[in-house]
């Protein structure tokens, strides 16, 4: 705002003061400044006129009557100054003015004092209540001068850095710990790391990783996917650090057994290659169990939120990878075989599409110079066996036998049996793990691979093999607690919290699950083809008592009971109706009842084209099975079997009818022959004797005996030692030999001869079989 009056002013309260009249002045020119000061100053404040401001002395004193309280002591303390100016003034001046004038002009300037406010001389607002503190200033130009002086780097020597690493890092775990605070400070000491070299700022990078990891839950609390993102990011910028530390020594001439055994083996610096290298592979594999943890806690296996988890497992699967391949270029066989180890449980239960698909996926997310090594290899087997070999060469017997089981479930997987029960067969896996009873997590995979193998002698065509494979873990209903898929809940009543804990660290996430329908099913269809044709055979022979499965005789039984039937309900029913009528040789309602099964869309999780395949494969073995019950359920009936009518009946080619009836020939299961022209199959009716009779059922109550004793003394045994004392047949139950003989069934075969020959005179009867 301009100023009227000339000169310099003097300041009260921010408000300029017009000077005094000066002695010999004229009052009428200085009576018009007066008022054009006050008119001027009205506009401004808004309060008044120009004709309020230019009234006479009567005017001014009206108004100023009429203001408010704090405005009277505010014109009251004016007046006093203006008086005492007005005093002075009166006594420098010498020769005009009256005293009215002089009042007149005091009230004037009053008023214009009461209007007139500069406003950079007007002092700042303040809240109601709060007055400031003398030394506030003061105070907030020290702590931003603190602040300053906190975020400028300091130039740390390489002890004093250690050292101030050290002692942030002793804060840990103490009361009122803040990990974000603590981070702060530790980032901040980076820049000065970076200059002196690599491992002191993977000493940095530790001290963040191993706070953020102590925060995660506890067993069966899973980390945070954030913490967990966060403190991943971090181990993954240490291992670049990590081979620039290692080529840094090999630069100075440190030989690898100096870095890793002889140089930092035992010495305390903190900054060493060897700890460092030891902390990214124990946080790498800590971060891959509370990943694990995470999927094995969540509530809903179909949701959003465990595919969100499952999503993170790719970032996983890259970090084991360059660690995998920087360990095998400086040639390190413990750490190796432990990163080895780890890699083969990401992949060996996943069919090669999928793998396939995940690494395709991974070289969308890595650099060009990383998409060569992400190329799924045509024969996946040859990867997991030089996996395998990794962890052979660490010397832990443990560590081994678990990679073979891997390898082994692997190999079945993708319809590789004997390769897989070659492998299983190595260092006596399976006697180990069958002893081994405090090792539970040992035993629940020996289990799934026994499953694994099972369902892949199942695809390939080899029932009884499949039925060894999988009677002990379907028979009994127990699948679900012995593949860790599920619980008991009968253990968990009678059992105590400590057990349900246990119990819930070792279930597997739901994508490694294996289809427990699928199991049932295919252990119901092993049981009838092996089951209706012996089933068939009483009507032959009433002594004949061989029995594969007593659950589906029950189940038979009890549909027999039932006063009215409907349709199929589950698989087992479904495989209950099948074994009704292929008892009697209706292949073609055998085959209706199980062609609707849900078997077949899931039997092969990496080809669901296959299953067709296996379908076909099956029907074929029925109506096979289905011609034998009808030979053994009429052989008694009839003299004679015409070969074509045979294969009008069972839609099976002339030479396929043919092998069938000439092995059950061979193996004297029925007694006949062909005919000249080879188109007639002639029976040859011929009753036991009653010592015959006596003599076979005597024989096979031996050969059941026997067969239990061997099954309770098969975990004791190895295969060689089964082998050497002549017991290969009766181990169909063990698992040295899943693929070996009928046990029983050929040792009753034996019986049989001697039967067959005293009904063709040839010979003496048996009167009992040795072993």
């Amino acid at each position: 705002m301009a100023q009227v009056a000339s000169g310099p002013l003097p300041t009260a309260r921010g408000v300029r003061r017009r000077s005094p009249p000066q002695r010999g002045c004229s009052e009428a020119p200085r009576r018009r400044g007066m008022q054009a000061y006050a008119s001027m100053a009205g506009r401004f404040w808004g309060g008044g006129d120009a004709a309020e401001s230019s009234s006479g002395h009567s005017s001014g004193e009206d108004e100023d009557a009429g203001q408010t309280q704090d405005s009277a002591s505010d014109s009251e303390s004016s007046s006093s100054r203006t008086s005492g100016s007005s005093s002075r003034t009166s006594s420098t001046s010498s020769n005009s003015g009256s005293e009215s004038d002089e009042d007149e002009d005091a009230k004037l300037e009053r008023k214009m004092l009461r209007w007139l406010i500069i406003p950079e001389h007007t002092p700042a607002a303040r809240p109601p209540g709060r007055r400031r503190r003398p030394g506030a200033a003061r105070n907030r130009n020290t702590v931003s001068d603190a602040d300053s002086s906190a975020t400028e780097p300091v130039d740390y020597t390489l002890e004093a850095l250690v050292k101030e690493v050290a002692q942030t890092a002793q804060t840990r775990g103490r009361r009122g710990f803040d990990r974000r605070e603590y981070a702060r400070k530790l980032a901040a000491l980076m820049p000065c790391a970076q200059r002196h070299g690599p491992r002191v700022q993977l000493y940095i990078w530790s001290s963040m990783v191993s706070a953020d990891l102590d925060a995660a839950g506890g067993a069966l609390v899973p980390m945070k996917s954030q913490l967990w993102s966060e403190a991943f990011d971090k181990v993954s910028a240490m291992l670049p650090l990590l081979e620039e530390s290692y080529h840094e020594l090999r630069g100075l001439g440190i030989s690898e057994t100096e870095i890793f055994e002889g140089q930092d083996a035992g010495t305390a610096d903190p900054t060493c290659h060897a700890r460092q290298q030891a902390f990214v592979i124990s946080a790498a594999m800590k971060l891959d169990d509370e990943l694990y943890k995470a999927l094995q806690n969540t509530q809903d296996a179909y949701g959003f939120e465990y595919q969100e988890i499952l999503s993170l497992s790719p970032q996983t699967l890259m970090l084991l990878k360059r660690m995998l391949g920087f360990l095998e270029s400086t040639k390190q066989d413990q750490p190796l075989g432990m990163v080895a180890l780890r890699f083969m449980e990401h992949l060996y239960y996943k069919p090669d599409a999928l793998n396939k698909a995940l690494y395709e996926s991974i070289q969308d997310r890595v650099g060009d110079s990383e998409k060569a090594s992400w190329c799924w290899p045509a024969n996946s087997k040859v990867l997991m066996a030089t996996l395998s070999r990794y962890v052979r060469a660490t010397g832990q017997v443990r560590q081994l036998r678990k990679a073979l089981l891997f390898q082994a479930y692997h190999l079945a997987l993708h319809d590789l049996f004997h390769e897989a029960h070659d492998v299983l067969s190595l260092c006596n896996v399976q006697g180990q793990a069958d002893k081994s009873e405090s090792d539970i997590d040992m035993t629940i995979l020996y289990h799934r691979v026994l499953a694994q193998m099972g369902l892949c002698a199942f695809r390939l065509g080899m029932t009884q093999v499949a039925y060894n494979c999988l009677r002990n873990l379907c028979m009994h209903g127990k699948a679900r607690v012995l593949l860790a898929q599920g619980f008991s809940h009968s253990n968990l009543q009678d059992g105590t919290l400590e057990l349900e804990r246990a119990q819930r660290l070792r279930q597997l996430p739901l994508h490694m699950h294996i289809s427990l329908d699928v199991l049932d099913s295919v252990h119901h269809l092993c049981t009838m083809l092996l089951e209706m044709p012996s089933l068939a055979m009483e009507s032959l022979d009433p002594t004949n008592h061989r029995m594969t499965s007593r659950v589906l005789r029950t189940a038979i039984e009890k549909h027999d009971k039932l006063p009215c039937t409907g349709p199929p309900e589950s698989a087992q029913d479904a495989v209950v109706v099948a074994a009704k009528a292929l008892r009697w040789g209706d292949w073609q309602s055998a085959c209706n009842a199980v062609e609707g099964l849900k078997l077949w869309d899931h039997i092969d999780v990496g080809c669901r084209e296959r299953g067709q395949q296996v379908k076909a494969e099956i029907m074929r073995q029925m109506t096979v099975e289905a011609l034998r019950a009808y030979v053994f359920s009429h052989a008694s009936i009839y003299d004679a079997f015409d070969v074509e009518r045979l294969v009008g009946m069972f839609a099976l080619p002339a030479k396929t009818v043919r092998s069938v009836v000439s092995k059950m020939i061979a193996k004297e299961e029925v007694i006949a022959c062909w005919d000249e022209s080879s188109r007639c199959l002639l029976m040859q009716h011929v009753e036991p004797t009653p010592l015959q009779r006596l003599a076979l059922k005597l024989a096979d109550k031996g050969a059941q005996l026997h067969e239990g004793s061997v099954r309770l003394a098969g975990p004791l045994l190895t295969g060689r030692g089964l082998a050497e004392r002549g017991l290969e047949g009766s181990s169909a139950g063990h698992a040295d030999h899943p693929g070996a003989g009928r046990g029983g069934q050929q040792r009753f075969g034996k019986v049989a001869l001697g039967f067959n020959d005293v009904r063709k005179g040839r010979g003496r009867a048996a009167a009992a079989a040795s072993p």
